[in-house]
């Protein structure tokens, strides 16, 4: 069994944000921090702030789930607030972040088979099918982009590390286990 802790009262916001129609959410999308020894409070505050998504400042953490790399799970957002993590995706999918630094070597595996488990529950409160969990980077549009007929990686989130075939097999697993994924609210 895994906890969820819902922080999302405590993180700062730097303005009211967009809602948007929950309904409407039909994919989830992987990510991480891509710095040395960030969680969830330092992603908070530099979302907020000024920073490579808007001068202004994002209005909340861009995401909606963190994953420590001990595997504890936070909730950050609720679903209704439109987070800004995938620019055109952003009104359809849900945002989950593994404080990773996305270099060579792979996150710790109790990292990765709790952002999993976290996924896989997700995946079963959306109706969705595990083939709609994607990679920050495998979304055209913000992690790949059409160059003259090409397609070109401009993003390695989650890190180049994180075999997304293998993670939605993780994911696959996570739900068909006895009781399904185990992710409770604390």
């Amino acid at each position: 069994m895994r906890w969820l802790h819902d922080i999302s009262e405590v993180l700062p916001w730097s303005r009211d944000p967009e809602a948007r129609d929950v309904g409407g959410i039909d994919t989830v999308v992987l990510h991480c921090t891509a710095m040395p020894d960030w969680n969830v409070w330092e992603t908070a505050r530099y979302h907020t702030g000024a920073n490579h998504i808007s001068p202004d400042g994002c209005p909340t953490i861009a995401y909606a789930y963190f994953v420590e790399p001990d595997g504890l799970l936070y909730r950050c957002l609720p679903h209704d607030v439109r987070s800004w993590h995938v620019g055109p995706w952003n009104d359809r999918a849900i945002g989950v972040c593994m404080a990773y630094e996305a270099c060579d070597d792979a996150p710790p595996d109790e990292q990765l088979a709790a952002a999993a488990d976290l996924i896989g529950a997700l995946v079963l409160e959306f109706g969705l099918s595990v083939d709609r969990v994607f990679g920050h980077r495998e979304l055209e549009g913000t992690g790949v982009m059409a160059e003259e007929g090409y397609m070109i990686r401009r993003k390695e989130c989650p890190g180049a590390a994180v075999d997304m075939d293998r993670f939605r097999r993780m994911v696959a697993a996570a739900i068909e286990r006895p009781g399904g994924p185990g992710v409770r609210t604390a």
